[in-house]
C-alpha cells in the first residue's frame, strides 16, 4: 500500500457516502401526466367571446343531412391559430415541456445546505484524524472546504465528482504552503553565486528515517548535474553508520572524510570542510547521528556542530511512516536549529498519508524532495499536485 493509499480511502469512502445521500434527495420528481384537450373541445379564439351554450336535443340524423355550421366560425380556408398549433402537438404541450424543463434545470443544479455542508465536512475531519492529520490541520482543512461547498452549486447528477474537485481544491490549498520557493538545485547555485564555496548542507532527523542513503541520493544527483562533494560521516554515535557512508561513497564515486566512534562529530565536519576548500569541491554533504528531539544531549551537539560548521543550508530527514509525530519532530528540532528544508522518505511503504498535509500546514518549512524507493535516483522534487492526485485522483 503506498503512502496516500490509506487517506484516499476514508476520503473517497466520505464522498461517495455523501453523495449517494444527496443524489437521493436532489433526484427531480417525474413530470406528472398531462391531459390531453378533448377532440371536439372547440378553440377559443382571442378577441371573440365564445357563445354561450344552448340546450342541445340529440337526434340520429340520416347520414345524407347535412351538418349545419356553427354561428361563429373562422373564414373560408382559415384556421384559427391555436388550432392549428394543437394539430401540430404544439399549444399547451410547449408551455409543459418548457415549464418542465425549467424545473428540471434548478433541480439538477444545487446549493448544499448548511446542514448537509456540516455534517460532511465533519465526517471529513474525522476521516482526517484517522489517517494521522494533526487536529490543527484538519480542523482548517474543514473550515476551507466548508467555505468552498458554500460558494458553489453542484450538479444533483454528479455530486461525487463534483465534491471531490471541491475537496482537491481545500487540499492543494493546504499543501501549496508547503511548497518550495526555490528547490536545492536553486538554493545551492545561489550560494556557489554568492561564493559561498564549498556550499555546508547538513543533515539530521530521528533515528531510522533513511538519512544516509538519502545523502547518498542528493550527492549522486549532484554529480549527475556536474558538482562535486565529500562526504561528512558526523554519525560517530550509531554503529556502522561510517561503513554505511562509506559503502555509498564507494558506490557512486564521491570522497569522504571520518574518524572513529566517539569522535566529536564538529571536528569530522570541520575537517571535512577542510579537506573541500583545499581539493576545490563544491559541496560538502555532513552526516550527523540520528537523534529524538526529546534527546536533550544530541540537541546539545547538533547546536554545536552548527555554531562550528555553520552551514549554508540545513535539511531535515522524516520518515512518512512516523505519521503525526513527524510535524512534532520538526516543530521541536526547529526550536534549537534553523530548518530550510524537509525531504520526505518512505513514500512508497505503508503509511496512511496525514504526515504530509501535517508538515505543510503546521511548520512552515518547505518540503524539498519525497524518497520513493532505494535507488540512488528514486528522488522525487516536491510536488502538491502530486500529492493531490495521488490521494483524489481527477475524474
Amino acid at each position: 500500500m503506498s503512502m496516500f493509499e490509506s487517506l484516499r480511502k476514508r476520503l473517497k469512502e466520505t464522498i461517495d457516502g455523501f453523495a449517494k445521500r444527496e443524489e437521493s434527495k436532489g433526484a427531480a420528481p417525474e413530470p406528472k401526466p398531462v391531459k390531453e384537450p378533448e377532440q371536439h373541445e372547440a378553440p377559443r379564439v382571442v378577441g371573440v367571446p365564445a357563445p354561450k351554450p344552448e340546450p342541445v336535443t340529440v337526434k340520429e340524423a340520416p347520414a345524407t343531412t347535412k351538418r349545419e355550421e356553427p354561428a361563429v366560425a373562422p373564414a373560408k380556408h382559415e384556421k384559427p391559430a391555436v388550432a392549428e398549433k394543437q394539430e401540430q402537438g404544439q399549444g399547451p404541450k410547449i408551455n409543459l415541456k418548457f415549464t418542465t424543463k425549467i424545473k428540471k434545470i434548478f433541480v439538477s443544479r444545487m446549493t448544499l445546505s448548511g446542514s448537509e455542508i456540516d455534517g460532511f465536512a465533519e465526517s471529513m475531519k474525522e476521516s482526517l484524524l484517522r489517517s494521522d492529520v494533526s487536529y490543527s490541520t484538519a480542523d482548517e482543512f474543514v473550515r476551507d472546504l466548508k467555505t468552498l461547498l458554500s460558494e458553489r452549486q453542484v450538479s444533483s447528477g454528479r455530486i461525487d465528482e463534483e465534491v471531490t474537485g471541491v475537496v482537491r481544491d481545500a487540499l492543494m490549498q493546504i499543501l501549496d504552503s508547503s511548497a518550495p520557493k526555490a528547490g536545492l538545485d536553486l538554493l545551492v547555485n545561489k550560494c556557489i553565486s554568492d561564493g559561498a564555496v564549498p556550499v555546508k548542507i547538513l543533515f539530521l532527523g530521528p533515528n531510522g528515517a533513511g538519512k544516509t542513503t538519502t545523502i547518498a541520493k542528493i550527492a549522486y544527483g549532484f554529480k549527475k548535474r556536474g558538482l562535486s562533494a565529500v562526504f561528512a560521516a558526523s554519525d560517530t554515535f550509531r554503529a556502522a553508520a561510517i561503513e554505511q557512508l562509506e559503502h555509498h561513497a564507494a558506490k557512486i564515486g564521491i570522497p569522504i572524510i571520518k574518524s572513529k566512534y566517539g569522535a566529536d562529530p564538529a571536528s569530522v565536519a570541520f575537517d571535512a570542510i577542510a579537506h573541500a576548500k583545499s581539493k576545490g569541491i563544491q559541496l560538502v554533504l555532513i552526516d550527523s547521528a540520528g537523534r529524538q528531539e526529546t534527546n536533550k544531549s544530541l540537541i546539545s551537539e547538533i547546536e554545536k556542530m552548527v555554531r562550528v560548521c555553520k552551514p549554508d543550508i540545513t535539511i531535515f530527514i522524516g520518515e512518512s511512516t512516523a505519521g503525526n509525530a513527524i510535524a512534532e519532530q520538526i516543530g521541536e528540532f526547529g526550536r534549537h536549529v534553523r530548518i530550510d528544508g524537509i525531504i520526505l522518505t518512505k513514500l512508497d511503504c505503508d503509511a496512511k498519508g496525514g504526515s504530509a498535509l501535517s508538515i505543510a500546514k503546521t511548520t512552515g518549512v518547505p518540503v524539498l524532495f519525497f524518497g520513493v524507493g532505494e535507488g540512488y535516483d528514486d528522488l522525487m522534487p516536491y510536488s502538491s499536485e502530486f500529492v493531490v492526485n495521488a490521494i483524489l485522483p481527477a475524474s
